[in-house]
């Protein structure tokens, strides 16, 4: 915030804002006064100037739109706050991010709820967001929908002490796929039946014979492909678990396909339920911050 004596007469005062009580008055980027009581920004925010800066006056100029500062004032007077259900994202993005800058305590709880509803359509953008001011719950929430995407895609919204920790979450998973396809390579291939069709082997006979035919091999390379575009956890964890039954087209008696690709895929569940999460990877104490502030950090 800069405050500087005003050059012009031309700008408008924004009609929710003119209160004749005012002592305090800002002005948008393109132009708009807003009045305001000292008292309400005292009592409601943390950034905002308090009673011993002297601002009467004197015009107060701030960095956001007329659009932005509309709701985000919204957010200091004692009375209904406004709606943002209905605010498309790019403007609701911008308010949370004025919030945080002045410390509108209660602006930064609504945006960020609402933040929620725009998943994932918007993961990257609210994963930068809650990044940048430190929101756990938000950022794992965020990551989940995304640690399927392209690393480059992701790090160019996380401020850089983020980018490190992502990579080795990304590799995290990345080494479980890895690990799914070496083992489904290296399963000894069954060998094709010539003459009709054989009784079903024992046991003790099928360990002697290969563990999957050629064409149920092929087919577990292409569900883990299958798998490994997926974009986010919700769908790997509901294919995990699907059922897995023989395949047709199966060309061996001793092909084991339903059996060895049910565990490995119920193996792959369990690996990547013990990846720490993302927002594990930070320490989120907070020094100094004001109860209310505290509050709104999740």
């Amino acid at each position: 915030m800069e405050s500087v004596v005003p050059t012009t007469s031309t700008a408008q005062v924004h009609h929710l804002f003119n209160d004749t009580e005012a002592d305090v008055i800002f002005c948008s980027k393109d132009g708009t006064l807003f009045h305001l009581q000292r008292k309400y920004l005292e009592t409601n925010t943390g950034a905002f100037p308090g009673a011993e800066f002297d601002t009467r006056g004197e015009i107060t100029h701030l960095t956001e739109p007329t659009e932005v500062l509309e709701v985000l004032f919204q957010f200091i007077y004692p009375r209904r706050h406004p709606d943002i259900e209905e605010l498309e994202f790019p403007l609701l993005a911008a308010v949370a991010e004025a919030a945080e800058k002045y410390e509108v305590f209660s602006g930064m709880s609504e945006c960020k709820t609402r933040m929620r509803t725009f998943l994932p359509k918007h993961a990257a953008e609210i994963l930068a967001h809650a990044s940048r001011h430190d929101y756990p719950k938000l950022i794992q929430e965020a990551a989940s929908y995304l640690v399927r995407t392209d690393a480059a895609e992701v790090i160019e919204h996380l401020p850089s002490s983020y980018v490190v920790p992502w990579l080795r979450y990304q590799k995290a998973w990345d080494s479980v796929m890895e690990a799914a396809f070496k083992e489904v390579l290296g399963l000894r291939i069954s060998k094709p039946l010539h003459h009709g069709t054989r009784p079903p082997l024992s046991a003790a006979a099928m360990s002697m014979q290969g563990e999957a035919c050629h064409p149920c091999v092929l087919r577990m390379l292409s569900t883990l492909q299958d798998l490994k575009a997926l974009k986010t956890t919700e769908e790997l964890q509901a294919n995990f678990i699907k059922p897995r039954p023989p395949m047709i087209g199966c060309i061996s008696s001793s092909c084991q396909y339903t059996s060895i690709f049910t565990k490995l895929l119920l193996r792959m569940k369990s690996d990547i339920a013990e990846i720490p999460s993302f927002s594990s990877s930070f320490n989120w104490s907070k020094p100094e911050l004001s109860t209310t502030a505290q509050d709104s950090r999740s």
